[in-house]
């Protein structure tokens, strides 16, 4: 599994950004791809709908993504922002809304370097270390203790 941030530039300008420490985790298994309204990355339009999925949203059932992502699922689309971004990549960037959505609900952040704009939201790392622990990947416990000591 990889896992690749869409990530608004003004996020890697930022101190308390957590989406460096997901790619500190992964290392090889996590690519940056800082997203262009005009140039779309050339990875991301590669990837195939069929083993990639989508953190976000699910506004109708056909975007919704069920099944184990241990079993099907080779790629993670993490849109990496604040909300406002997040929704702004996406809603300008039609070409990730032809991947299955994931929705990760009933997890409460626990983030507390920037005030969260929504009371459902989870932060970069957040999201991955739900990932990974459910894929049952070794980095899960590294980024998680890594992300305990930023976070703190």
């Amino acid at each position: 599994m990889k896992i690749w941030l869409v990530t608004h530039s003004e996020e890697l300008k930022k101190a308390t950004g957590t989406g460096k420490l997901v790619k500190e985790a992964l290392d090889s298994e996590c690519e940056i791809i800082v997203w262009s309204r005009v140039a779309p990355s050339e990875a991301i339009l590669e990837l195939t709908p069929s083993n990639t999925l989508l953190i976000y949203l699910c506004e109708n059932e056909q975007q919704r993504h069920c099944g184990d992502i241990t079993r099907s699922i080779d790629n993670i689309i993490i849109i990496d922002g604040t909300w406002q971004q997040a929704r702004k990549i996406y809603n300008q960037s039609p070409y990730l809304q032809k991947f299955k959505h994931r929705e990760i609900q009933g997890v409460k952040s626990v983030y507390s370097k920037r005030r969260n704009q929504k009371n459902i939201g989870l932060c970069t790392a957040e999201v991955a270390i739900h990932l990974l622990t459910e894929y049952e990947h070794p980095a899960a416990s590294v980024l998680s203790n890594r992300f305990t000591e930023f976070n703190q």
